[in-house]
């Protein structure tokens, strides 16, 4: 079999001399000093700002993390307090049970009932106001905390 060699039409031949001189012409021409020092300048600049950026969220997912963790904190306390408390009625309660059955007359017994309401009214009194000031507490660090990120946010803008 014999190979047959195509020759070049008329139509593409123009072109390929077209491709040829854009080659050329594009070989030739520089980009100006001045453009080329303009996107050195620009995208060295947005690398700034990236960078800037990513430390401003860096550091304000750390507070974030802070407040919350802050927060967290004052629930599990609030928390944990309920369930001593609980535990502590409940130790109370059984005691004065325990009191009771061993009561030799009624008025024995209604005396220690009398005294197991009193001290468990006082007790839960107690708890509930302690638990009530370790809340406002909270609440208050948590609003402070929260004022002086946004403050410490806003001047850094306005800076």
């Amino acid at each position: 079999m014999a190979k047959t060699t195509k020759t070049a039409s008329a139509a593409q031949d123009p072109m390929a001399s077209l491709a040829e001189a854009f080659e050329t012409v594009q070989s030739k021409m520089e980009v100006p000093a001045a453009a080329r020092d303009f996107v050195k300048r620009t995208a060295s600049a947005a690398q700034e700002r990236a960078e800037s950026v990513h430390e401003d969220l860096a550091a304000a997912t750390a507070k974030v993390e802070n407040l919350a963790t802050a927060f967290v904190s004052g629930y599990a306390d609030f928390a944990r307090s309920l369930a001593n408390a609980s535990l502590a009625n409940v130790q109370h309660a059984l005691t004065t049970v325990e009191k009771v059955a061993g009561a030799r007359s009624l008025n024995e017994a209604l005396q220690i009932q009398a005294d197991y309401v009193r001290e468990s009214a006082r007790s839960n009194f107690e708890r509930a106001k302690d638990a009530a000031e370790a809340a406002r507490v909270t609440v208050v660090d948590g609003a402070k905390t929260i004022q002086s990120e946004i403050s410490a946010l806003y001047a850094k803008k306005a800076a």
